[in-house]
């Protein structure tokens, strides 16, 4: 069964996975409150602030969602933070915690309290099944707008068509391919094995199917991609049962190490420090990804949020004591950003005894914290599609001064925690001479970096609160 691993206790999901369809999807109610919030007229509410009205900004999903539903009714808004629930269950690379609170910001736009027990916010229900992949984190607007099209599908219905839909495979496979969609979509193989785990396995991204079923030699890539999900997860089943025979098992996960190492295999190089995992992605990995935010990027404006995002970290950084420099083209634009005590901090000139190649590449750096004549921190902040500017900067860095102690950090948003792991793994990044980049620097997303900042008494808390805060590669861990 796709709903048992060896390492990994699903069943918590899983059931609350099963409440929501039964309580929210087949019947009206609600998850957080005795109030029915799943009818058909709320939906319709979420539907016009939230579809009817997108917002193009370059702003985060979460600043742009509590924006859109900002004027909405306060049934409307608590209804919105249960989708946002469902829409965030099945992702294991989203922490639990920024979870909750990207759920309890939405509920609390409706100026109604969401009670600190709530069993369905748990740890252990908000862990997760497996990875979102980097496109359901960059396109969570449209992967929100399916979930409210195939919900607001659903209410059309009778409750025992409701139920039909939810509870057989076939007439499912049927339904879901006739609700409007943007694009490719995660959350229809999320909602799927949420509905069917012992019938569809816990993959949310068909490249992983392919490879999969290529490597155990059951049909190759350039056939399964002519394949419908039907398709692929009939062949999958037939390859489990097969396995389960062979291995004498009924837990088998395709993910665990074993079977991943003949699908996925890593790559291992050596090096007089020893073994280093790299990552050389496929050409087909992103690139619907890719070609669909490339398309979005040329239609809008130019962002203003890494800006914020330094102003943040400068006023964080000022309050534990530190001096902070800004690359000279982002100075005044981000002065204008950061509170009084926060300007105070700015530093015009490095107070930093390198040759000109090391202060030419330091300087570009978006935001450091330093303390006295040493650079304790550096971030670069990442709010495009590619990673590889922060990253081949902190590499240059690293290549250029290899004994420099510092901690380095990309920050982005949440959506993009998955993008840079895997960058941060390519080879040219993995082989530097001191050693991997993946061991030197840590993801911390802009919903942590506000996490931060809003703590109480931040001035008499120093920087090793970071490490609460910051993420490591996975494959490096």
């Amino acid at each position: 069964m796709a709903r048992q691993t060896h390492e990994w206790d699903l069943s918590a999901t899983l059931s609350a996975a099963e409440h929501w369809i039964n309580t929210c999807l087949v019947e009206d109610l609600s998850l957080f409150s005795k109030d029915s919030l799943w009818t058909a007229s709320i939906v319709d509410e979420v539907y016009y602030a939230f579809v009817e009205h997108p917002d193009f900004s370059q702003n985060d999903f979460r600043t742009k969602l509590k924006g859109q539903m900002s004027s909405a009714s306060a049934s409307a808004q608590r209804l919105m933070a249960e989708m946002l629930w469902a829409l965030l269950l099945f992702p294991a690379n989203i922490k639990a915690r920024t979870k909750r609170q990207q759920i309890r910001e939405i509920w609390d736009l409706s100026e109604e309290q969401l009670p600190e027990d709530t069993p369905l916010m748990r740890d252990e229900v908000l862990v997760g099944i497996g990875s979102g992949g980097p496109a359901f984190n960059n396109y969570r607007p449209d992967e929100m707008t399916f979930l409210i099209e195939l919900t607001s599908n659903l209410k059309r219905r009778t409750s025992k068509e409701r139920q039909q839909i939810l509870a057989d495979y076939e007439v499912f496979a049927d339904w879901i391919d006739g609700v409007p969609r943007q694009g490719i979509r995660q959350f229809r193989h999320m909602l799927r094995y949420f509905a069917f785990p012992d019938r569809v396995e816990r993959i949310s991204s068909n490249n992983d199917r392919r490879s999969i079923l290529e490597a155990f030699e059951v049909a190759p890539r350039k056939e399964t991609k002519k394949w419908t999900d039907r398709q692929l997860d009939d062949a999958l089943l037939a390859l489990r049962c097969d396995l389960q025979n062979r291995y004498q098992t009924k837990i088998l996960d395709f993910y665990e190490p074993k079977l991943k190492e003949t699908w996925a295999p890593s790559r291992k190089i050596k090096t007089e420090e020893g073994e280093v995992t790299v990552i050389v992605p496929r050409d087909d990995d992103d690139i619907d990804d890719d070609k669909e935010l490339l398309t979005r990027e040329s239609e809008e404006p130019e962002a203003r949020q890494s800006l914020q995002v330094q102003a943040k970290l400068a006023d964080i950084g000022t309050a534990m004591g530190f001096k902070i420099w800004i690359p000279r083209n982002d100075r005044n634009r981000v002065r204008e950003l950061v509170s009084e005590v926060g300007d105070d901090g700015f530093l015009e000139v490095l107070p930093l005894n390198y040759d000109l190649t090391t202060l030419d590449t330091i300087e570009q750096i978006d935001v450091l914290w330093l303390k006295g004549r040493s650079i304790v921190r550096a971030f670069e902040v990442e709010h495009t599609t590619a990673v590889y500017s922060g990253l081949l900067r902190m590499a240059d860095l690293l290549a250029l001064q290899p004994n420099m102690n510092i901690r380095l950090h990309i920050v982005a948003s949440d959506e993009r925690r998955e993008k840079v792991f895997r960058e941060m793994l390519r080879p040219v990044f993995s082989l530097l001479d001191r050693g991997p980049l993946a061991r030197s620097c840590t993801f911390i997303s802009y919903e942590s970096v506000d996490a931060i900042r809003a703590l109480e008494h931040l001035a008499h808390t120093t920087d090793t609160i970071i490490s609460e805060y910051e993420e490591s590669s996975e494959a490096d861990s």
